[in-house]
Protein backbone atom coordinates (compact mmCIF):
# COMPACT_ATOMS: atom_id res chain seq x y z
CA UNK A 1 0.00 0.00 0.00
CA UNK A 2 0.66 3.62 -0.66
CA UNK A 3 -0.28 6.63 0.67
CA UNK A 4 -0.05 10.09 0.14
CA UNK A 5 -1.51 12.75 2.17
CA UNK A 6 -2.79 16.05 0.23
CA UNK A 7 -4.41 19.05 1.49
CA UNK A 8 -7.16 19.33 -1.22
CA UNK A 9 -8.75 17.22 -3.78
CA UNK A 10 -7.38 19.51 -6.51
CA UNK A 11 -3.93 17.68 -5.35
CA UNK A 12 -5.25 14.32 -6.20
CA UNK A 13 -4.24 14.03 -10.12
CA UNK A 14 -0.69 15.29 -9.32
CA UNK A 15 -0.25 12.67 -6.44
CA UNK A 16 -1.63 9.78 -8.82
CA UNK A 17 0.85 10.80 -11.18
CA UNK A 18 3.71 11.15 -9.08
CA UNK A 19 2.74 7.65 -7.60
CA UNK A 20 2.18 6.14 -11.38
CA UNK A 21 6.21 7.18 -11.43
CA UNK A 22 7.12 5.22 -8.90
CA UNK A 23 5.65 2.23 -8.80
CA UNK A 24 6.51 2.21 -12.95
CA UNK A 25 10.15 2.86 -12.08
CA UNK A 26 10.35 0.31 -8.92
CA UNK A 27 8.24 -2.63 -10.44
CA UNK A 28 9.94 -1.82 -14.36
CA UNK A 29 6.09 -2.60 -15.50
CA UNK A 30 3.55 -0.07 -17.28
CA UNK A 31 0.11 0.98 -15.49
CA UNK A 32 -2.66 -1.03 -17.27
CA UNK A 33 -5.72 0.32 -15.76
CA UNK A 34 -6.56 3.09 -12.93
CA UNK A 35 -10.53 2.55 -11.29
CA UNK A 36 -11.65 5.76 -9.49
CA UNK A 37 -14.86 7.30 -8.64
CA UNK A 38 -16.44 10.22 -10.42
CA UNK A 39 -14.80 12.41 -8.35
CA UNK A 40 -14.02 15.96 -10.23
CA UNK A 41 -10.24 15.69 -9.46
CA UNK A 42 -10.41 12.03 -11.64
CA UNK A 43 -12.58 13.11 -14.32
CA UNK A 44 -10.93 16.34 -15.21
CA UNK A 45 -10.34 16.58 -19.54
CA UNK A 46 -6.22 17.61 -18.60
CA UNK A 47 -5.97 14.28 -16.38
CA UNK A 48 -8.12 12.11 -18.55
CA UNK A 49 -5.77 13.22 -21.18
CA UNK A 50 -3.05 12.69 -19.48
CA UNK A 51 -3.86 9.06 -18.93
CA UNK A 52 -4.53 8.64 -22.65
CA UNK A 53 -1.37 9.76 -23.49
CA UNK A 54 0.12 6.66 -21.32
CA UNK A 55 -2.06 4.67 -22.08
CA UNK A 56 -3.83 3.40 -18.85
CA UNK A 57 -7.64 2.11 -19.18
CA UNK A 58 -9.83 4.57 -16.98
CA UNK A 59 -12.37 2.47 -14.80
CA UNK A 60 -14.74 5.12 -12.96
CA UNK A 61 -17.21 3.29 -10.84
CA UNK A 62 -21.02 3.94 -11.12
CA UNK A 63 -22.11 7.61 -8.90
CA UNK A 64 -22.63 6.68 -4.98
CA UNK A 65 -21.34 2.99 -5.18
CA UNK A 66 -18.21 2.74 -3.32
CA UNK A 67 -19.02 -0.95 -3.19
CA UNK A 68 -17.28 -1.07 -6.85
CA UNK A 69 -13.96 -0.22 -5.47
CA UNK A 70 -14.54 -2.50 -2.42
CA UNK A 71 -11.27 -3.65 -2.06
CA UNK A 72 -9.85 -0.57 -1.69
CA UNK A 73 -12.38 1.18 0.62
CA UNK A 74 -12.09 -1.79 3.33
CA UNK A 75 -8.28 -1.28 2.92
CA UNK A 76 -9.29 2.33 3.99
CA UNK A 77 -11.47 1.46 6.81
CA UNK A 78 -8.67 -0.48 8.04
CA UNK A 79 -6.00 2.04 7.55
CA UNK A 80 -7.86 4.57 9.71
CA UNK A 81 -9.61 1.91 12.32
CA UNK A 82 -6.15 0.56 12.88
CA UNK A 83 -4.34 4.36 12.80
CA UNK A 84 -8.02 5.51 15.22
CA UNK A 85 -6.82 2.45 17.69
CA UNK A 86 -3.39 3.83 18.24
CA UNK A 87 -4.01 7.10 19.17
CA UNK A 88 -6.14 6.53 21.25
CA UNK A 89 -4.48 3.50 22.86
CA UNK A 90 -1.56 6.30 23.91
CA UNK A 91 -3.97 9.43 24.02
CA UNK A 92 -1.89 10.97 20.69
CA UNK A 93 -4.28 14.53 20.03
CA UNK A 94 -5.81 14.28 16.97
CA UNK A 95 -3.80 16.61 15.00
CA UNK A 96 -1.43 13.49 14.33
CA UNK A 97 -3.81 11.55 12.31
CA UNK A 98 -1.80 12.10 9.48
CA UNK A 99 1.34 10.59 11.21
CA UNK A 100 -0.67 7.25 12.52
CA UNK A 101 -2.47 6.57 9.32
CA UNK A 102 0.98 6.46 7.80
CA UNK A 103 2.37 4.67 10.78
CA UNK A 104 -0.15 2.16 10.19
CA UNK A 105 -0.10 1.80 6.64
CA UNK A 106 4.03 1.24 7.46
CA UNK A 107 2.71 -1.50 9.83
CA UNK A 108 0.26 -3.24 7.43
CA UNK A 109 2.78 -3.40 4.68
CA UNK A 110 5.21 -5.65 6.85
CA UNK A 111 2.19 -7.83 8.65
CA UNK A 112 1.41 -11.02 6.88
CA UNK A 113 -1.71 -11.23 5.07
CA UNK A 114 -4.25 -14.31 4.20
CA UNK A 115 -4.59 -13.82 1.00
CA UNK A 116 -0.92 -13.96 0.32
CA UNK A 117 -0.78 -17.17 2.14
CA UNK A 118 0.85 -15.42 5.15
CA UNK A 119 3.22 -13.09 2.83
CA UNK A 120 3.50 -9.47 3.66
CA UNK A 121 2.60 -7.09 1.04
CA UNK A 122 6.07 -5.59 1.29
CA UNK A 123 7.77 -9.00 0.04
CA UNK A 124 5.05 -9.67 -2.38
CA UNK A 125 6.29 -5.81 -4.04
CA UNK A 126 10.14 -6.25 -3.19
CA UNK A 127 10.73 -9.86 -3.51
CA UNK A 128 12.64 -9.85 -0.04
CA UNK A 129 11.22 -10.05 3.52
CA UNK A 130 10.93 -6.84 5.36
CA UNK A 131 13.09 -6.04 8.16
CA UNK A 132 11.18 -5.54 11.47
CA UNK A 133 13.72 -5.37 14.00
CA UNK A 134 13.31 -1.42 14.41
CA UNK A 135 9.57 -1.62 14.57
CA UNK A 136 8.46 -0.02 17.89
CA UNK A 137 5.15 0.60 19.64
CA UNK A 138 3.63 3.66 18.12
CA UNK A 139 3.07 6.91 20.61
CA UNK A 140 5.85 5.37 23.18
CA UNK A 141 8.60 7.59 24.81
CA UNK A 142 11.75 7.40 23.02
CA UNK A 143 15.28 9.53 24.70
CA UNK A 144 16.85 11.14 22.03
CA UNK A 145 20.61 11.84 21.97
CA UNK A 146 21.47 15.25 22.35
CA UNK A 147 23.83 16.32 19.55
CA UNK A 148 24.37 19.77 19.35
CA UNK A 149 27.78 20.98 19.65
CA UNK A 150 29.63 23.07 22.57
CA UNK A 151 26.98 20.73 25.43
CA UNK A 152 28.42 21.93 28.86
CA UNK A 153 29.07 18.88 31.38
CA UNK A 154 25.44 19.08 33.07
CA UNK A 155 23.74 19.66 30.25
CA UNK A 156 20.93 16.75 29.37
CA UNK A 157 22.53 14.17 26.76
CA UNK A 158 19.07 13.46 25.57
CA UNK A 159 15.32 14.75 25.10
CA UNK A 160 12.28 12.91 25.72
CA UNK A 161 10.42 12.52 22.90
CA UNK A 162 7.24 10.46 21.68
CA UNK A 163 7.50 8.00 18.33
CA UNK A 164 4.99 8.90 15.81
CA UNK A 165 6.22 6.18 13.33
CA UNK A 166 9.03 5.82 10.50
CA UNK A 167 10.54 8.17 8.30
CA UNK A 168 10.29 7.53 4.52
CA UNK A 169 13.09 6.80 2.75
CA UNK A 170 15.81 6.85 5.69
CA UNK A 171 16.05 4.54 8.70
CA UNK A 172 15.13 7.04 11.08
CA UNK A 173 11.93 7.95 13.60
CA UNK A 174 9.87 10.57 13.41
CA UNK A 175 9.49 11.64 17.04
CA UNK A 176 7.41 14.63 18.36
CA UNK A 177 8.56 17.04 20.89
CA UNK A 178 5.78 18.34 23.29
CA UNK A 179 7.84 21.36 24.86
CA UNK A 180 9.09 22.58 21.27
CA UNK A 181 5.75 21.62 19.45
CA UNK A 182 7.85 20.18 16.42
CA UNK A 183 8.29 16.93 14.67
CA UNK A 184 12.37 15.64 14.85
CA UNK A 185 13.91 12.82 12.95
CA UNK A 186 16.62 10.89 14.12
CA UNK A 187 18.09 7.58 14.82
CA UNK A 188 19.91 7.84 18.08
CA UNK A 189 16.72 6.92 20.09
CA UNK A 190 16.47 4.65 23.20
CA UNK A 191 13.32 3.67 23.72
CA UNK A 192 10.85 2.89 26.70
CA UNK A 193 8.07 1.39 25.22
CA UNK A 194 6.77 0.22 28.83
CA UNK A 195 6.04 4.10 29.35
CA UNK A 196 2.46 5.60 27.91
Amino acid sequence: MWLTLIASKGEAAAAIKKFKARAELESGRKLKALRTDRGGEFTSIEFGAYMADHGVHRQLTAPYLPQQNGVVERRNQTVVAMAHSMMKTKGVPGRFWGEAVHTAVYLLNRSPTKPLDGTTLYEAWYGEQPSVHHLRTFGCVGHVKDVRPHLKKLDDRSTLLVLLGYEPGSKAYRLYDPVGDRVHVSRDVVFDESAS
